[in-house]
């Protein structure tokens, strides 16, 4: 291992700072406050959008909340690329001042540009594609327009992942998963982890219920973006199942609904006669998160593909017992630490693990403790830092040794 006292000047490109993105931003944000306090000198420069549409700020230097790291706020002049001038103007004059850049997604143009303006100007960059090159997106991503998606990924986003320093994934499936693209580059393992300080005193019990009438009736909750990959076409049909199981059960469906995709989900619910027991909490954030989790029974996510499960981690680390697919790609670290159910992206299935821990308050419990001791000891921010920076130091003397990044294959996993 590299020695990890190594402290340098990291810049993060991101197209969006939205929350409503979802899990590149809630991994994005943590992780550079916790890599400032370690004592790395860090920038992130990313597009004033909002997610899927709108603006979220003003254009500008800004801050990340509740931290001292710089933001640009870039504005946009072609939204569905998040096309920015300034941003390109910004890069192309800043980004040599850089040890190394960070680069977070494919298929935008601040990914897209970042990359290239680092091998333009021979700065060693990583990108880590945020589940982007799983083959299920792959083949299901902008349907209607994949000509041009192919197009754009043929002139730009192929070079870019071929002349990349490393690729970084967060789990060992998420690598596996690409190997089709044959992107013969170092690549390393590194997960993503949460602020423990948020989790270490839960609330106690009961403001979701009391806000939603739930009293004290069995909840099953979902938490995350209301999209076609998460599954809740599966959960909605296990749901109508489970009800003659556990006719007090009550669903709270928790996130932004991108897309459209909500009114999808709302038909289901009318479809199987469940308007009365389903409960859709909308958007939340900061404490209030943390509350659905404490006042929940069991947290269900049976997602048709994952790379990693941000909300899995979060909801282990409050105490709550887990049911997910065999697709959430940390279902293997889970099932071993006997934190939750796994099962196959199968209604029948995923009914009857809910089923089972909402009667079975012991296990609840076991499982529940489990989770949160597996959250404590592997997805905390300090370990993730250092272990990055060893990764950061062995990219950065490979590249100042002119090393071909076609010469060397890294199988590491530090989680």
């Amino acid at each position: 291992m590299v020695n990890s006292d190594q402290r340098f000047k990291i810049l993060h490109v991101i197209e969006t700072l939205s929350p409503r993105y979802g899990g590149p931003v809630s991994v994005l944000l943590p992780l550079a406050k916790a890599q400032l306090e370690s004592g790395h000198e860090v920038t992130i420069a990313t597009t004033n959008t909002n997610y899927p549409n709108g603006v979220l700020c003003d254009p500008g230097w800004g801050n990340v909340s509740d931290s001292l790291v710089p933001v640009l706020y870039s504005s946009v002049q072609f939204t569905p690329l998040r096309f920015s001038r300034d941003l390109m103007a910004y890069l192309k004059r800043n980004i040599s001042q850089f040890d190394i850049v960070h680069i977070n997604g494919l298929y935008r143009f601040p990914s897209t540009y970042a990359a290239w303006q680092a091998r333009r100007q021979n700065i060693p960059y990583i990108i880590k594609p945020h589940g982007s090159l799983d083959p299920y997106l792959y083949e299901r991503s902008s349907a209607g327009h994949v000509w041009l998606k192919r197009l754009y990924e043929r002139l730009f986003d192929l070079p870019n992942l071929r002349g990349a320093s490393a690729l970084h994934f967060v789990t060992e499936e998420e690598r596996r998963l690409a190997d089709y693209l044959d992107l013969d580059i170092p690549s390393f393992v590194i997960s993503s982890a949460v602020d423990w300080a948020k989790y270490q005193r839960l609330p106690p019990r009961g403001a979701l219920r009391i806000r939603l009438g739930l009293g004290e009736r069995p909840v099953v909750l979902f938490l995350g973006r209301l999209h076609f990959k998460k599954g809740l076409d599966l959960l909605i049909s296990a749901f109508s199942q489970l009800r003659s199981l556990a006719p007090e059960a009550q669903l709270v469906i928790a996130g932004p609904e991108n897309d459209d995709y909500g009114r999808h989900v709302r038909d289901w619910v009318r479809e199987h006669g469940l308007e009365g027991s389903v409960h859709f909490a909308g958007s939340l954030e900061g404490t209030d998160v943390v509350q659905a989790y404490v006042d929940s029974d069991v947290f269900v996510l049976p997602s048709y593909t994952e790379n990693f499960g941000m909300t899995v981690v979060e909801a282990m680390a409050c105490a709550l017992p887990v049911v997910i697919s065999d697709q959430v790609n940390i279902h293997a670290e889970v099932s071993r630490a006997g934190a939750g159910l796994v099962t196959r992206c199968d209604a029948d299935e995923v009914a009857v693990a809910i089923n089972e821990l909402l009667h079975d308050p012991e296990r609840r419990r076991t499982m529940g403790n489990a989770g949160r001791k597996l959250v404590q000891a592997q997805y905390t921010w300090p370990s993730i830092v250092d272990a990055l920076t060893d990764e950061y130091t062995e990219v950065i003397e490979r590249h100042s040794s002119g090393q071909s990044a076609h010469c060397k294959i890294i199988h590491r996993s530090d989680q």
